[in-house]
Formats: C-alpha cells, structure tokens, sequence
C-alpha cells in the first residue's frame, strides 16, 4: 500500500480528480492541513544517486551538473516542504553563479502567465493575489510562497508551463487527429511504447481509486503527453540560457514525460532531471524504487530522495461515502 501512495504523487492526486462525483473531493484535497514529515532517520535521506553512474555522489558534484545544465527539470511531490526546500537552493545557486535563467511553473497555466506578464511582479503576496484571480486548486500560500519569493530575489522571469483546465479540455476531446500542428508533429515524433501506455493508463487509474474505464483513461493519457509536450515547446521557445522547470515529478521522468519530447530538439547533455523521491520504509535498495515508478529503471538522471509525508488515504475516504444504503442500490 505504500507504494501505491508513493506513485500517486507523479501526477498529483488531488489535480486529476477531473470527473464525476471525485471532483467533490478537490475542495477536500485544496484545503487539507500539511501533514508531517516522516522517515526523517531513513539512511537514504538526503543522498544523492546518479543513475547513468550508478553511484551516488556528493553536493558537489551534483552542483557541477546543475550549473552545466541548460534545461533544468526539477520534479516533486506537490506537498513535500523539502522538495521545495530544495528547489530554492537550486535557484538560489544559479544566481549566485551568475547564471542567467527563467524559472517555468507548472502551477502556473497560460492564462495566469499572460496576467503575470502585464503587471511588474513587486512581492510575492501581489504575484499570489493575481494568481488566485483564477480558480485553482493550487495552495500557493502554504506551499510556493518560499520558493515565489527566492525567484522574485533573484529577479528571473517567472514563466507558465500548464494550459489552463478548459483549454486543454478543448484541444484533447477530438483525439489526437485533431490536435493543433505543432503538438500533434510533437507526439507522433515521439510515441509511447505500449508498454509505456499500459503504465500510465495503470497509473492514472490508481490515482483515480481505481474508478476510471478505460474510455477516461485513455483521454487523459493524451491530456498528459499534451502538456508535457506543451511544457517542452515552450522550453525551447524560452531565450533564457538556463531553463529551469518546476513541476511533478512525473512531468520530468525521461522516458515518457517532457525529456521525451525535448530530445527530439536538443542534446541529451543540455538536459538534466533530478526527481525528489521520499523514501519508503525500510527499502534501501535503490534500484527497488524504479518499481514506484512503472519502470524498470529510473526514470530521471538524479534521485534525490527525501523524507516521506504523512498523507490520508483520499480513496479510503471516497470509498466509505459510497458504502451506505444508496450503494447497494441496483444501477
């Protein structure tokens, strides 16, 4: 079971909840306390794995490959204060080494960034305020404002990366045929294996509670490879020399997220993924973690693992709601 746990994070239960009744529990998942860190003495956390190497390596190193990097895809769990913690140290040392670079968000959607960009960002309480104007479920005062405010420092353009929800229902509902130019070149130059889709429709159904038929899945494993083929093209669109992204960690996995489509238009070397991953208890077995992800290995060039988050088990709750009298009601 905690496994299971762990995988919902690559998307991020609480914004795929997109259907039917489960969109009653959006609301519930905005708006649920932080729960605490745990795992805090788990001999894994804080190291640093590099997978092409199959060691680990110290700061150092790992500091080396981040200022070499032009794109630079830094995937978390969405409610994990150390990914954020981490991710702000990043920021923080590009700029103290002169690196000039934009920071992309996938919290952010096209129509907050076009909002953005016509009002000189002065604090982070104003760039929330006009977040907000659009109804989220991102809570960006408990969880971003750190991170926000060390981008604001460092006065690094602060970009989208995420269409907004009507939009990209719009582009996704005919199928892939009838997909803009431009994305539809980008999938077809890029197709998932079928054993690459089999691992994202099990995926999106375990993060759904195993409540989705295949008809729904299907349509959000296309809603998935449009953003991240989104996120790449504007990505390479993007003039800064340093391109940092901030989004889950499932965004970043290179075999099927936004590194897929990337390399269809850059060099392998320009890109580097680090995938924050909580440790589970008592595996230490580094290449046992794969498994959390689909994968037969791991699917980012760094591990950066962390300690775990204590979560409720949002399908538990939403199954309960369903046990009363009305359930066993004949359809």
């Amino acid at each position: 079971m905690i496994h299971k746990i762990v995988r919902y994070g690559q998307f991020g239960f609480c914004r795929l909840l997109l259907t039917g009744s489960l969109l009653l529990w959006l609301a519930a998942c905005a708006s649920s306390p932080s729960p605490r860190l745990t795992q805090l003495e788990h001999p894994l956390v804080g190291r640093i794995w590099d997978v092409q190497a199959g060691k680990f390596i110290d700061q150092a190193a790992l500091d080396r490959k981040i200022l070499a990097a032009e794109y630079l895809l830094l995937g978390e769990r969405h409610d994990n204060p150390v990914h954020h913690s981490h991710q702000t140290q990043i920021v923080r040392q590009l700029q103290q080494a002169g690196r000039q670079a934009s920071v992309a968000f996938e919290m952010i959607d096209d129509q907050q960034g076009n909002l953005l960009a016509r009002h000189p960002i002065t604090s982070v309480e104003q760039m929330i305020a006009i977040l907000e104007q659009f109804r989220n479920h991102w809570d960006y005062e408990q969880r971003y404002k750190g991170l926000f405010t060390e981008v604001i420092a460092t006065g690094y353009p602060i970009m989208p990366a995420n269409l907004n929800r009507e939009r990209l229902k719009q582009i996704t509902q005919h199928g892939e045929d009838k997909l803009p130019k431009a994305y539809k070149t980008m999938l077809q130059q890029a197709p998932l294996a079928e054993a690459q889709k089999k691992s994202l429709q099990q995926e999106i159904k375990q993060s759904h509670c195993n409540m989705l038929g295949d008809e729904a899945s299907n349509k959000m494993i296309l809603a998935q490879r449009v953003r991240d083929a989104v996120i790449a093209h504007s990505l390479t669109r993007n003039r800064a020399p340093v391109k940092v992204l901030i989004a889950g960690a499932g965004h970043v996995r290179k075999d099927r997220g936004v590194p897929l489509y990337l390399a269809k238009q850059v060099k392998a070397n320009r890109v580097l993924t680090i995938g924050f991953t909580e440790v589970v208890a008592g595996e230490t077995d580094v290449t046992h973690y794969a498994e959390q992800w689909g994968a037969e290995s791991l699917p980012f060039d760094i591990v950066w693992f962390t300690p775990q988050m204590e979560r409720r088990d949002f399908c538990a709750d939403f199954k309960a709601m369903h046990k009363g009298p009305a359930a066993t009601t004949p359809p």
